[in-house]
């Protein structure tokens, strides 16, 4: 092989090579959106999200750690969530979403993101004249 077959070969290589870095590293950054039941179903999930509510008088917050424990419902079927971090305008009955892993029962969320409250809250109804 000449000097200029090599040199096409070592680039298409490298190109391939670089290529499959990049779709791997893509593929491990993206976490599947499900629903609680979905979660519920499959029994074990790992690096997913999930949307629901969380449900209204469920929460237990443990202050020596920063951790909260809550019901999250999509309607259907409930699962108990735990997360340990910092949370600002945390409520219940507002639609979150938990990113983490599910087992034995249990969603560990190392992300929690709430919707805005506001948008969700039963407002007066006000007539325009």
């Amino acid at each position: 092989m000449d000097k200029s077959g090599k040199i096409k070969l070592l680039i298409g290589v490298s190109l391939i090579a670089f290529s499959i870095l990049v779709i791997v590293s893509f593929n491990q950054g993206i976490s599947p959106y499900l629903t609680v039941t979905q979660v519920m179903e499959k029994g074990y999930a790992e690096n997913v999200q999930v949307n629901g509510t969380i449900v209204p008088n469920s929460t237990v917050y443990f202050f020596e750690n920063n951790t909260r424990v809550f019901k999250l419902t999509d309607g259907k079927n409930t699962i108990v969530v735990k997360y340990t971090g910092a949370v600002s305008n945390y409520q219940e009955g507002i639609p979150a979403v938990v990113k983490g892993d599910y087992r034995d029962g249990v969603f560990y969320a190392e992300e929690l993101l709430l919707k805005c409250p506001s948008k969700y809250q039963v407002g007066e109804n006000k007539e325009v004249s």
